[in-house]
């Protein structure tokens, strides 16, 4: 009994001394601790806001800066400009993937039906006034068990609706579903009204000349390169366009005789997340460019790469976009989400009736991921708006993580596109 009266007394000696000699010192030293964290964290606020309003005038310029070498270029050599000029423009847009996890976003357990229109509301907008907007469809559009190489025809619907109309189906993967689902993949992307190129089925169009507000323009399409394509027969390969210094020749032979006025090629080539350019692709443009080609598009390195202009024998503009990324996706590369629309206007003199380029410009776009859990997970989005309104102070439009990934992807556009 003594040991705990004892241990009693020590309890409350100590309870009085804290009370008495420490207690303020304690409240003090707390209280300073919470105003020295409010005060930080204030700052930080302000530092934050002092950022976001940096980089908000920062991103307004980018675009404005990015093409100025070019369109200097441009506007140097085209000196017959005229009123009486018919303007045409060209939307362009890189690889339109679907992967099993977008599938699983459109998909409707109600309704047990696909529905990806969600993913593009928010930028089919840009293209909507293009005359032509083209792209490459490196996804299987088939009645099958769907995976990362097919998607349901919703898919490519909602792809057709966004604004696109004209694809190309010549690519690395165009014979991973076989000779059939390569047929059928251009079947069903011809009914629903897509201009189809890429294949070399019978009856189909290794090119395709469009009269556009009566200039004649003739689309090419080639792959460097087919998956698996030592085991492929001679048959399978047959079947697709593949690249060759021949078949570029017979093509701009075939499109003169139709009387095309600027050439297009659309051309899947290079390495893949990587924004060097190869060698060979290089030399792929130098021979393009020597034969009379007017416009080349790139894809397949899923990441954007410089631009260019090169002046053909006639001293005439030849636009060189070695590649503009993905249209969609969900690849994980930082890099490979950041994409964008190139936007292209010629014109048919009104003067000598030639079709010359006159301007080109972008609009940089992101494949949005909302979560696993979110009811539309994956969106396309305008990165430069999205931008500078969530550095305008709407920062509820998109996470903060977003929101530097988007900073990042406008900086690196500009490094990339402003050599």
């Amino acid at each position: 009994m003594a040991r705990n009266r004892r241990n009693t007394r020590r309890i409350k000696s100590i309870k009085e001394v804290l009370t008495t000699k420490t207690f303020w010192t304690i409240v003090g030293i707390l209280l300073l601790i919470i105003i020295s964290c409010i005060v930080i964290n204030n700052y930080k606020i302000y530092e934050d806001k002092q950022l976001l309003a940096k980089q908000k005038e920062e991103i307004e310029k980018q675009t404005q800066e990015i093409f100025s070498q070019i369109s200097n270029n441009i506007s140097q050599t085209n000196q017959n400009i005229s009123e009486s000029d018919t303007a045409i423009k060209m939307s362009a847009v890189g690889d339109i993937l679907c992967s099993s996890s977008m599938i699983e976003d459109a998909y409707n357990n109600n309704t047990k039906e696909y529905d990806f229109s969600h993913m593009f509301n928010s930028i089919s907008g840009y293209i909507k006034d293009a005359d032509i907007v083209m792209g490459t469809m490196e996804t299987g559009i088939i009645d099958d068990e769907y995976s990362d190489i097919n998607a349901p025809i919703e898919f490519a619907r909602a792809v057709r609706n966004s604004g696109i109309n004209l694809v190309t189906i010549s690519h690395n993967h165009s014979l991973d579903n076989g000779v059939n689902g390569l047929k059928e993949t251009r079947e069903n992307l011809e009914e629903l009204g897509f201009d189809v190129l890429g294949d070399k089925f019978e009856n189909s169009n290794t090119v395709i000349v469009k009269e556009i507000k009566g200039a004649k323009i003739a689309f090419l399409t080639y792959t460097c390169f087919l998956d698996n394509e030592s085991q492929k027969s001679k048959e399978e390969l047959n079947c697709v366009n593949m690249y060759s210094e021949k078949q570029v020749k017979d093509d701009i032979k075939y499109a003169k005789e139709k009387d095309a006025e600027y050439i297009c090629v659309m051309i899947h080539w290079g390495d893949a997340i990587t924004q060097t350019i190869s060698d060979e692709q290089k030399k792929i443009a130098e021979f393009l460019v020597d034969n009379d080609v007017d416009l080349i598009i790139g894809a397949h390195p899923s990441v954007v790469q410089k631009m260019e202009i090169k002046q053909n024998k006639d001293g005439e503009n030849v636009f060189i976009a070695y590649s503009i990324g993905t249209y969609v996706s969900t690849l994980s590369a930082e890099e490979a989400k950041t994409e964008l629309v190139l936007n292209i206007e010629l014109r048919k003199s009104g003067k000598d009736g030639k079709v010359y380029l006159n301007k080109v410009d972008y609009t940089p776009i992101y494949m949005l991921d909302n979560g696993w859990d979110a009811q539309d997970r994956f969106k396309l989005i305008d990165m430069k708006t999205t931008a500078t309104e969530y550095a305008g102070g709407n920062t509820q439009i998109v996470t903060r993580q977003t929101y530097d990934e988007l900073v990042r992807g406008l900086n690196r556009l500009n490094e990339i596109l402003s050599k």
